[in-house]
């Protein structure tokens, strides 16, 4: 892959919730997906965001709904998008989600050409076939274990990460668990992270017992425990499973 990302996802609000999921699917092929952050406003900000993720992507994917139709920033990324199919001949996989070819041919006939994608096949099956265009055929590929992933590391205890730079001062889970409120959010693994959820992180640490978790001694786990039980954490209470918060 020669570029960040391997997708860009074009769709709209009103689809976020079945876009997360397609991107999730993705994710689990190892494919990495980039979309715009509904949460913001449309703006400078947010159209430079859109546009390096375009510059970004070596595919496009285009989430065709009623709502897509209407959306004044989806038509920008997809005029984008267009043209670099057309001009620089990047791929795009058109999914067709509760909409039918005639709506495709009115609304815009360039794209009724490009067989496309529907959502009616299933998440399983629409990620397969794009992962096997992108991997171009190849029956094995290799993905990035999860665990190779030094911030996902870090959400499990088991590294460390530098605060705002590269050569900013290193912090582990157990630290940044008593970080004064004023420095959360936390932005980890691709979001921002409350303190609560990194105590959350803390709590599934100590009670999963990786062996790979950073070592802390005797007098810091019953610190860390005590931290945990303060925002509704008790791993000594009957039962408890980190799991059931998520």
């Amino acid at each position: 892959m020669s570029k960040p990302y391997h997708l860009f996802i074009s769709y709209a609000s009103e689809d976020e919730a079945y876009a997360t999921e397609l991107a999730g699917s993705l994710r689990f092929l190892g494919i990495t997906s980039w979309f715009a952050p509904l949460s913001l406003k449309v703006g400078d900000k947010l159209l430079d965001s859109i546009n390096a993720g375009l510059m970004a992507s070596e595919y496009g994917l285009l989430l065709l709904s009623t709502s897509y139709l209407a959306k004044r920033r989806t038509s920008y990324e997809l005029d984008v998008l267009h043209r670099q199919h057309i001009e620089d001949q990047k791929r795009l996989f058109p999914l067709w989600h509760g909409v039918e070819k005639s709506q495709i041919s009115e609304w815009n006939p360039g794209l009724s050409g490009i067989i496309a994608l529907r959502s009616t096949e299933g998440l399983a099956s629409i990620s397969e076939k794009i992962a096997d265009i992108i991997y171009q055929g190849c029956p094995t590929r290799g993905i990035s274990p999860s665990y190779e992933n030094p911030q996902w590391r870090f959400l499990q205890g088991c590294g460390e990460l530098y605060a705002n730079k590269e050569d900013g001062g290193a912090f582990n889970l157990f630290e940044a668990a008593e970080f004064p409120d004023s420095y959360f959010p936390l932005y980890v693994h691709n979001r921002p992270r409350t303190k609560k959820e990194i105590i959350l992180a803390v709590a599934s640490a100590l009670y999963y017992r990786n062996p790979d978790v950073i070592p802390l001694t005797k007098k810091m786990q019953g610190q860390m425990k005590k931290l945990c039980k303060s925002y509704g954490f008790d791993l000594d209470a009957p039962g408890f499973d980190p799991a059931i918060y998520g």
